[in-house]
């Protein structure tokens, strides 16, 4: 399913910033009701980190759905300073539109939002310049799909830190050195296998040594149940968390928005059911 290019630096230019408004804001605008239903207007006091936003009445938002660039390129030394350099940009002293994605707040006092400024979708705008890398894991984020299609356009075009970044297929030799770390990958589910307790999203016929992706049976109803798991089989996809070795590169996910089906119907893109 499912713009600007960093400078010699980090800056972005202004002409850059002026295309962005022009190929987002409107598509933001279009659908904004289902991404901000029941959202309120409030002031955007500052940028607290790359993270988050303080509004004017003390509260303090954690940016969901996106993280900064450097979760997926560790070596990237000044991604986080420019994002928040680009968000002082975007939101500063600003009014915004917040849409709050969960009634919890996080243990630094955050609470997840989706956020629209001059009429973007902030994550989306984010997303689509290549500075931070789409990532959720929880509840179902609204509009997740379009800050991942921007982050698929920003990829495709070398925008922002995708100039030097690549996603790499699911063979073991090349997530190797992603063991302990976030990571993207891409690959076929060769078959699915159902235990009692997990299912199993096999990326080769060696279990032993191959990619495997690994849910649990208490997860299993997010993607459609063992029915709709068991149809991924043949399924050509994009897996994004953290891996770990477990017989080969694993990653275990709790949630559809991390695994994204490349080749549903006539070339098009979705997340899993």
């Amino acid at each position: 399913m499912k713009l600007t290019d960093l400078g010699a630096g980090t800056g972005c230019c202004a002409a850059a910033v002026l295309l962005l408004a022009g190929a987002l804001g409107g598509a933001a605008l279009a659908d904004e009701g289902a991404c901000f239903k029941g959202a309120a207007e409030a002031r955007a006091a500052q940028v607290a980190d790359a993270r988050a936003l303080t509004l004017d009445d003390g509260r303090v938002l954690r940016i969901a759905g996106i993280e900064p660039f450097d979760l997926l390129r560790p070596d990237l030394g000044d991604a986080e300073a420019a994002l928040e350099r680009r968000l002082s940009e975007l939101v500063n002293e600003a009014t915004v539109s917040v849409q709050f994605a969960s009634e919890e707040v996080d243990r630094y006092g955050r609470r997840p939002a989706l956020v629209a400024a001059a009429g973007v979708l902030l994550q989306e705008s984010l997303a689509g310049e290549g500075l931070v890398v789409a990532f959720a894991s929880g509840d179902p984020l609204p509009c997740f799909e379009r800050i991942l299609a921007a982050e698929e356009a920003a990829r495709r075009a070398g925008r922002g830190f995708w100039r030097d970044a690549a996603i790499p297929r699911a063979r073991p030799e090349l997530l190797a050195a992603r063991i302990g770390h976030f990571a993207i990958f891409e690959g076929e589910i060769i078959s699915v296998g159902s235990r009692s307790t997990r299912t199993y999203l096999n990326f080769g016929r060696r279990w032993s040594q191959d990619v495997t992706v690994e849910i649990e049976a208490r997860d299993r109803r997010r993607f459609g149940g063992e029915a709709g798991l068991a149809a991924l089989a043949g399924q050509r996809v994009r897996v994004r968390g953290f891996l770990e070795a477990k017989a080969g590169p694993m990653m275990a996910i709790r949630s559809p928005m991390q695994l994204e089906v490349l080749n549903v119907g006539a070339g098009g893109k979705g997340q899993a059911p």
